[in-house]
């Protein structure tokens, strides 16, 4: 019992370790810049959850961020590693941009088919690593990485020809914007703030219970755990393999429509590689420890460091990457317990014949 209680210690307490230490260390680059860290902290901080506006613009970036992340969450948890949230993202926003631009009727439940086909897209664009990896055993890892190049010059293509909106600036690649009725209700015109950030939160929270109860989210958890245990279990490894990463896929899908029918509007030229929704999202991911609603606390602090970065920009002068700097210093120092867990298992998995060998030589 006693053990037990100091491993969930351990587990909640080593992400506010990283996150103190990453701060710490964002604080010493301060200094070396000769700005006064509990100042430039507290501007920051007030930037980004005390003040309605900017607490607004953190609740708005953080949806697409932990959607992303909970995405990774499921595939990971499972035991696949899916690094190509980012592509995913593009597929489904671009498939959902495509209905709800050129679908005839305009209307609240076109919204629902836009979000079912971008859903769709981004599930089946998780399908091809999978089937490669089942297939002719091609690494998910590798697969997954790759295809975010190709997808983004695929889906960048579109914004600058066949449907490059050519009724405002010629020079940006962007698509036209969807018509009102398909758009998330927005609180103020002075403020990004809409309901999509509400129905972001409900998601999470349904993925959460669902992966705690159901039998797919024990069957998931087993699999990540020891798939040939899992697999003498009973368990079919190859069809929750698929089940996963589709899920993976569509959530990322959902993901970028919340993005762009509560946010943008339209589909970007990369709107998201270089907002980096899907890396933040990992990184949020492994400070929480694959769990969905941590997963979602922490996308709304970094989405808050982010926003707090662009205040201190334009009030004090520091460079927004700051906020950079203290992301990935926390997520290194996770990283480095995660490191540490997987030696630890190496150790666990020794191979019997070794152990048989090391009971002769004891006798």
């Amino acid at each position: 019992m006693t053990m037990k209680c100091n491993r969930k210690f351990v587990t909640v307490a080593s992400p506010f370790f990283a996150i103190l230490i990453g701060l710490t260390f964002g604080a010493a680059v301060m200094i070396a810049v000769g700005t006064n860290p509990f100042s430039a902290y507290r501007q920051m901080f007030s930037k980004s959850f005390f003040d309605i506006y900017y607490l607004g613009q953190t609740l708005v970036k953080s949806a697409p961020i932990m959607l992303s992340g909970v995405a990774a969450a499921i595939a990971w948890r499972a035991g696949y590693i899916n690094l190509g949230m980012q592509g995913q993202m593009c597929v489904g926003g671009l498939c959902a941009t495509l209905v709800a631009l050129f679908f005839p009727v305009k209307s609240w439940w076109v919204t629902i088919l836009c979000f079912c086909v971008g859903m769709t897209a981004g599930a089946i664009w998780a399908l091809i690593p999978t089937y490669l990896d089942y297939k002719f055993d091609v690494s998910i890892i590798i697969c997954t990485l790759m295809m975010n190049y190709a997808t983004n010059f695929l889906t960048d293509y579109f914004v600058s020809a066949p449907i490059k909106d050519t009724a405002g600036d010629g020079l940006a690649m962007q698509s036209p914007q969807i018509a009102e009725a398909l758009r998330f209700y927005r609180f103020s015109p002075k403020n990004a703030m809409n309901t999509s950030v509400f129905l972001s939160i409900a998601v999470v929270i349904l993925i959460a219970i669902f992966l705690k109860k159901s039998k797919f989210g024990y069957e998931s958890k087993m699999t990540g755990l020891n798939r040939e245990f899992a697999r003498y279990g009973g368990i079919k490894s190859t069809k929750i393999m698929f089940m996963t990463m589709a899920l993976s896929g569509a959530l990322c899908g959902f993901a970028a429509c919340i993005e762009i029918f509560g946010a943008r509007y339209r589909y970007v030229n990369a709107m998201f590689t270089s907002t980096s929704y899907s890396w933040t999202g990992l990184m949020a991911m492994l400070i929480a420890d694959y769990n969905p609603i941590m997963t979602m606390v922490y996308s709304i602090f970094l989405a808050g460091l982010a926003i707090g970065g662009q205040a201190l920009q334009r009030s004090v002068g520091l460079p927004m990457q700051i906020s950079d700097i203290i992301q990935c210093s926390i997520t290194l120092f996770v990283s480095i317990k995660l490191l540490f867990n997987f030696q630890k298992l190496k150790i666990n998995k020794k191979p019997n014949h070794l152990e048989r060998d090391e009971e002769v030589e004891h006798e």
